[in-house]
């Protein structure tokens, strides 16, 4: 046989091995799926069998968040206090791995914990006439995005997000002093590039649905309808490692607040 026709029999072979394995990889992709609708559907009819209404809009298709983790940046503290004091800074080690920055502008402090603070001449730091999008420019020019959850008085309080997803542990009071930011106070910022932790994986939709109910009823509360989901995520800290990001869901119910950690499946109570 001429090695012409040799070669593009087997050519053809190699399509359709290709082209089968191709479907093969394909219907186990669609019955995965139809696996994981038949479970969400069975999930949502168990909380209704407990008397828990949930709209099927409100709860997430899937796991979109991975576990995370991310290493102290320092170098990123500096140049996040340089960006907001808007200029050179000068840095002093306070012990126990507490660094502070300053210029005639202010000072910004950090902490291995995440706590974060800053002392501000408010003449340096105008707000402008919308306070809100002061803040987050002012916010956003030290290098994290967020949201303003409240605006009451002369404190602003801001919420960092990552990637759009709200980080519900690190959020920081502005304080405002003729119509500038005097001080930042009173929470934590995540510094850093997180990276996926791959020694943890988070649950089901279905299974978080289950453990939701089953974990609100272990406290000794009862609930009858789910309001909302909010995906984000919460960071726990390490002394002697990265800080670990984990994804939860902030469940609304017309009876309170509550948070499911999407890898342990536990539920706690949101003050």
């Amino acid at each position: 046989m001429p090695w012409t026709k040799l070669k593009n029999m087997i050519l053809v072979i190699l399509a359709v091995t290709n082209l089968c394995l191709l479907l093969l990889v394909a219907s186990q992709a669609v019955r995965n799926g139809q696996m994981r609708v038949q479970a969400r559907e069975s999930a949502v009819q168990f909380l209704r069998n407990r008397g828990v209404e949930v709209d099927e809009d409100l709860i997430p298709q899937k796991m979109d968040l991975r576990p995370q983790a991310v290493e102290r940046d320092m170098e990123g503290e500096e140049r996040a206090a340089a960006a907001l004091l808007q200029g050179g800074v000068t840095a002093e080690s306070r012990g126990g791995e507490v660094y502070r920055y300053y210029n005639e502008k202010g000072s910004v402090q950090f902490h291995s914990d995440g706590t974060f603070s800053a002392q501000l001449d408010p003449a340096a730091f105008p707000l402008g006439k919308d306070r809100e999008e002061g803040c987050l420019a002012l916010m956003e020019r030290v290098g994290f995005s967020g949201t303003v959850l409240e605006g009451e008085g002369e404190e602003l309080i801001f919420r960092q997000t990552w990637q759009g997803w709200p980080l519900f542990t690190q959020q920081v009071t502005l304080e405002c002093e003729d119509g500038g930011v005097a001080a930042i106070t009173a929470g934590r910022l995540l510094v850093g590039r997180p990276q996926e932790d791959a020694s943890r994986q988070t649950i089901s939709v279905a299974t978080a649905l289950i453990d939701f109910v089953n974990g609100v009823s272990a406290l000794g509360d009862v609930c009858n309808r789910v309001d909302a989901i909010e995906p984000g995520y919460v960071t726990a800290l390490s002394l002697s490692g990265p800080t670990a990001l984990t994804p939860v869901w902030r469940v609304t119910t017309d009876t309170g607040a509550y948070q499911l950690d999407t890898v342990t499946g536990g539920v706690t109570r949101v003050s």
